[in-house]
């Protein structure tokens, strides 16, 4: 809690240093939709701090969340948001919850008078925006988290790209966290005539940039009061099947040996928690591989470490591998979409042109043991340029992406219809 309170007076500070001129004549009654809420997940941050933001800015904003978030860790953040579970809204494709959940945020939507529905991520993306359509809502905006359309096998793809093309014409403005997710739109021919815009994750650039290790890195690596830090490779990462910490497992103990003087740490939890522990237990790694679960001292566990490390396939731009060269370390990642935009593959990292785990890890595994290579490329991640990822950044192009939205004609024309049902006279604009 403690460190949920520190980032909520940070969100405000640098929302101050950018937004002060930023003014709204009227408040907005904001609405975001996202189907899971937990504290594990890089797009649950960006989200939580979008909303922060706009409620501190003067909005009235609401987060409706799916059935498997922990809605009382955010409603109990001491934050302006309203927090709303949708028990109806699930991640598993069901016929019967998506329509119950698609007509459930119709009626809230409704109840709440929303001015804007903001979706985030796939799921809650088509069935929220379906939802603000049939409710009218005068601008839906989309936050494009990740491609559900890459990566995956032909038929899955052909579903979601039927879906994206269906809830297209409803979105007035989809904002991606990176290049790469909104040339992949224009390619697939997504919201072709819809504005687009890149809001990078916002975070705490300077929280990595100054970290100590954790008070108790000797418990965490397994290593006695005396002995030297063995090379360290971290994963931080929600424990989900298409994180494929399994397979970098996997991999990690193809190329290592038992009492090797080297070591993976895992940071997350999730649903494949029991599933890695049986994994390391099975593949007799337990003294090389470490399961952490959640930690609220992420940019600690990067200090600790030498290299980072994720083998996605589907992912926007990740948080965690920005956070890492934030921490001055260099980072092994799988071929994504748009990782250059961070990552300089032979620089400050490895973008691995394989697209298997296991070579991921074999890759990682390498760099740690070649000193002068892993040193070359520390000091270039620690050059590495990240102010375009602080909040102060977010905010201001969120603020920016907003203002965008609102001067489209046919969204002025909406919110000028719904107040002057009202005999209101508001205008809808930044100042």
């Amino acid at each position: 809690m403690v460190r949920e309170i520190g980032e909520i007076v940070m969100m405000q500070r640098a929302r101050e240093n950018v937004a002060r001129s930023v003014r709204f004549e009227q408040p907005l009654v904001i609405a975001h939709v996202q189907t899971r809420m937990n504290r594990s997940g890089g797009a649950e941050e960006n989200t939580w701090a979008s909303c922060v933001h706009q409620a501190q800015s003067g909005h009235v904003v609401h987060l409706f969340c799916g059935r498997s978030s922990d809605v009382e860790e955010y409603a109990g953040r001491g934050t302006p948001v309203r927090v709303h579970l949708v028990d109806e809204m699930v991640r598993e494709v069901s016929a019967q919850s998506d329509i119950a959940a698609y007509r459930r945020l119709s009626v809230l939507f409704g109840e709440i008078q929303a001015d804007v529905v903001h979706t985030h991520t796939s799921k809650a993306g088509i069935v929220g925006r379906l939802a603000a359509s049939n409710a009218r809502v005068p601008a839906i905006v989309h936050g494009v988290h990740i491609l559900p359309f890459s990566n995956v096998g032909l038929a899955e793809k052909a579903v979601y790209l039927a879906a994206e093309h269906i809830a297209a014409p409803m979105t007035d403005h989809f904002i991606h966290v990176s290049h790469g997710t909104r040339d992949a739109y224009a390619l697939a021919r997504l919201g072709g005539n819809r504005l687009h815009s890149v809001v990078r994750s916002g975070m705490d650039i300077d929280r990595y940039q100054n970290a100590a290790w954790p008070e108790d890195w000797r418990g965490l690596i397994g290593v006695g009061p005396d002995a030297a830090k063995p090379r360290t490779i971290l994963m931080m990462a929600v424990l989900e099947v298409r994180k494929r910490q399994a397979e970098f497992i996997t991999g990690f103990a193809k190329v290592t040996q038992r009492g090797e003087d080297i070591r993976l740490l895992i940071a997350g939890d999730g649903p494949e928690r029991d599933r890695l522990a049986a994994l390391v237990a099975a593949l007799d790694v337990g003294d090389r591989v470490k399961l952490l679960g959640h930690r609220s001292d992420p940019e600690r566990l990067v200090a600790l470490a030498d290299v980072c490390s994720l083998a996605s396939l589907r992912e926007g731009l990740p948080r965690t591998i920005v956070q890492s060269l934030a921490g001055g370390k260099p980072a092994v990642v799988s071929p994504l979409r748009g990782i250059e935009e961070i990552i300089e593959s032979g620089v400050n990292g490895i973008v691995v042109r394989r697209t298997d785990a296991e070579s991921v890890a074999r890759e990682a595994a390498n760099l740690v043991r070649d000193d002068m290579r892993l040193a070359r490329m520390t000091h270039a991640a620690s050059r590495a340029p990240v102010d375009g990822w602080t909040f102060a950044s977010m905010f201001a192009q969120l603020d920016q992406a907003y203002r965008e939205t609102l001067a489209l004609p046919r969204v002025s024309a909406r919110l000028a219809a719904r107040h002057a049902t009202r005999g209101e006279q508001e205008v809808y604009r930044w100042a």
